[in-house]
């Protein structure tokens, strides 16, 4: 995990009120305007059959296609595995297998491949017994397994339009150019070239605008994280200093699948985008914070960085009545100390 910067420092960075500057696994390489690549569905077949001496909960957290985790549990009966997540997903068949491990305050980590996700928990029990079985992802009592579907038909081109123009004119992308400056150009269709790249959008910095490609996208999940990311790579061009700052001591992406792996300025954008989920996620959460906090980790876990774009958003405007920002926000000296040294400002263009 990186070290937390001092919340003095956060708070000279923070964006003023006058001031401007939603991932896919597999990365492709650095580019100016590289963005989320979408993963291959995986092909569909029956649940492979093996006899174990008792049926087996395993829980943990689910990262599908590169996005956010989400809390989950992996059923082992004599039947088979299921993967039952929080939130709805198609019910489909994926091989797992153990990715990697990894260490988190002095526990082990297991990190299982399934389908274009992962699947990571601290206690794997069975799990480790299993290699290359298949396991259903979706509701247990799907009776039908399900192909995940498209956003859009990739050859309906008013539907396409309608997408990239819905989501860039909702109150979720007044939120994002809050925190990162509107654009100047209008959002464009993902041309030729970046759907051969397998890009889901991309920034285009020499004329300030967003490309989206909702055709290749599955669910609005991920709509939502590729405008996130790429509205990072905006923030990215504008406040270079400030990114150069926060990201300091933040460890690499472990993962050599996951978008950002390698590829420091991928790996912020992602960053970036799992910290407006974080905060987005949580931001009606009234109950327990510290399973919200323990969220955070998991996301840290997967995407390092992820917390100190989170305390850092955090300090904005937009968030001052978010239930975490007290716990977010809080360091070892006292608030009081805080001062804000600095602020930047909106130019006409921006």
């Amino acid at each position: 995990m990186s070290r937390s910067l001092p919340l003095a420092v956060l708070a000279a960075l923070a964006i003023g009120p006058n001031w401007t500057p939603p991932a896919g696994y597999v990365p492709i390489g650095r580019s100016a305007v590289d963005t989320v690549r979408r993963q291959a569905i995986a092909n569909e077949g029956p649940v492979a059959g093996f006899r174990i001496s008792r049926s087996a909960i395993v829980s943990g957290y689910f990262s599908p296609r590169g996005l956010p985790p989400i809390p989950g549990q992996v059923t082992v009966s004599d039947e088979g595995m299921v993967l039952e997540p929080t939130e709805d997903l198609p019910a489909r068949t994926s091989t797992i297998s153990l990715a990697y491990t990894d260490n988190h305050d002095g526990a082990s980590v297991y990190v299982f491949r399934v389908d274009a996700g992962v699947f990571e928990t601290t206690a794997p029990g069975p799990l480790l017994d299993l290699p290359g079985h298949q396991i259903r992802v979706g509701p247990s009592k799907a009776i039908k397994v399900q192909t995940e579907r498209y956003l859009v038909s990739a050859r309906d081109s008013a539907a396409l339009w309608k997408t990239a123009r819905r989501i860039t004119a909702g109150t979720y992308a007044d939120s994002l150019y809050t925190l990162f400056g509107h654009p100047r150009a209008s959002v464009g269709l993902m041309g030729k070239s970046g759907r051969l790249a397998g890009r889901l959008g991309e920034y285009i910095a020499s004329r300030d605008s967003l490309a989206l490609d909702p055709g290749r996208m599955i669910g609005e999940t991920q709509l939502r994280h590729t405008l996130a990311h790429e509205l990072g790579h905006r923030w990215q061009a504008k406040a270079k200093a400030q990114i150069k700052i926060l990201w300091s001591d933040v460890r690499p992406i472990r993962d050599p699948k996951r978008y950002g792996y390698g590829d420091t300025e991928e790996h912020q954008a992602e960053a970036i985008a799992f910290a407006v989920n974080f905060l987005q996620t949580t931001a009606r959460i009234r109950g327990d914070q510290a399973a919200s906090l323990t969220l955070l980790d998991h996301y840290e876990l997967l995407v390092p960085g992820t917390r100190i774009m989170v305390r850092y958003l955090a300090l904005q405007p937009i968030y001052r009545n978010h239930p975490l920002r007290r716990a977010l926000t809080a360091s070892q000296d006292s608030a009081k100390r805080v001062v804000f040294v600095g602020s930047f400002r909106r130019t006409s263009k921006d």
